[in-house]
């Protein structure tokens, strides 16, 4: 029992000090003070509206390609053959180098004999041409003299009058010389040139495949010249013109870029109700394929007022009107993120400028308003709620 006594008075003890400390502790700590509610509040901004020209900053996305590019297609039948350099993917080729060659053995030869059956058909001629036209053997002879068949052939000469012309066309040979040109067209053909420089894309052939007329071949883009395919608004689109600078820039390659409008498509894509616009680079770090961005500046739109867009009411902004806040009508001529240009205000009008909570028709603000408190009282000339 005096163990439990003990206890228990020991207890007692700490919990009188516990609440003597508490009471010593409470008086010393100052009471929190609060803060008028009224000064939570945020004044508002009000500025002057100025109006001014605008230029705003027009930005595009889209694809690049090489300007010049081309499908490759085998116009003529045969076994294709190895050529130096090889037509493989990645491979620069100048205007003109061989991109491919087909095996022309025997078309060749055809050509070569209908060329020999030319040659001994004129050959054939001279001597009637002598007894009858002397003047226009001399020219022939000249042109026999000169005869190659292993050469495309030259222009026929001239025939003198009528008379020679149906003579020379009894004769078989104009037939036959236009028969040969055709056949020098097809011939060349079989030897495929790049048309212009550029980079091998794609190939679909090897050496020794048997190609088929009309079969696709490759692809060949040209370098030097891109063109990035963009699209605007209509709106945006009344703001660009051809010929503008552009400043490009791309999320795979560093630095910047310059381009040139080149066109303006007049029609409207219905599919995404966008404006193309078309624009060209020769910068030489660019490639083919690559997804670019584009910023050109926009043409100048005159006495406008640039705002947040958040402080549109509908189609309404807030002006203080003798220290009331009220609605005013405007007309939205641009709209870019998070800003619009509008017209509508006056030089001189007070404008809230900035996003104000407790904004609503009617409330009278201070004379200064950017310093002081607002006053909530109802003028009965708009509505609180």
């Amino acid at each position: 029992m005096k163990k439990i006594s003990k206890h228990w008075i020991m207890a007692g003890t700490i919990l009188i000090m516990a609440v003597i400390i508490g009471q010593i502790l409470s008086q010393q700590k100052e009471p929190m003070k609060r803060r008028p509610a009224s000064d939570l509040i945020k004044p508002p901004v009000i500025k002057t509206v100025v109006h001014q020209n605008v230029s705003l900053e027009i930005e595009m996305t889209g694809p690049l390609y090489a300007y010049h590019r081309a499908d490759i297609y085998a116009e003529v039948s045969g076994v294709l053959q190895v050529t130096d350099p090889p037509f493989r993917a990645g491979l620069f080729f100048e205007a003109g180098q061989v991109l491919l060659k087909i095996d022309d053995g025997v078309f060749r030869n055809n050509v070569l004999a209908q060329r020999s059956a030319l040659m001994n058909q004129i050959t054939l001629l001279l001597p009637d041409l002598q007894i009858d036209f002397p003047n226009s053997a001399v020219i022939w002879q000249d042109y026999l003299s000169g005869y190659d068949i292993h050469q495309n052939l030259g222009p026929l000469p001239e025939a003198s009058s009528d008379q020679e012309r149906y003579y020379i066309a009894s004769r078989n040979i104009y037939q036959q010389y236009y028969t040969i040109k055709s056949m020098e067209a097809t011939l060349e053909k079989y030897t495929i040139r790049a048309p212009f420089p550029g980079i091998i894309a794609t190939t679909e052939v090897n050496p020794g495949t048997l190609i088929r007329t009309g079969q696709k071949l490759g692809e060949l883009a040209g370098t030097g010249l891109y063109e990035m395919e963009a699209s605007v608004t209509l709106d945006e689109a009344e703001q660009l013109r051809t010929g503008q600078p552009v400043k490009m820039t791309s999320e795979d390659m560093p630095g910047e870029f310059r381009g040139t409008i080149q066109r303006i498509n007049s029609v409207l894509d219905r599919a995404s109700m966008t404006v193309k616009v078309y624009i060209h680079s020769r910068d030489q770090r660019l490639r083919d394929g690559m997804y670019m961005s584009a910023t050109a500046q926009g043409s100048a739109i005159p006495d406008v007022v640039r705002l947040k867009r958040d402080l549109l009411v509908g189609n309404q902004v807030y002006v203080v009107r003798d220290s009331v806040l009220t609605l005013h009508p405007v007309t939205v001529v641009s709209e870019k993120g998070e800003y619009v240009l509008v017209r509508g205000l006056t030089d001189g009008m007070q404008l809230l400028f900035e996003v104000w909570p407790e904004a609503r028709p009617g409330i009278r603000l201070p004379a200064a308003p950017d310093a002081g408190k607002p006053d909530y009282s109802d003028t009965g000339k708009g509505d609180r709620s």
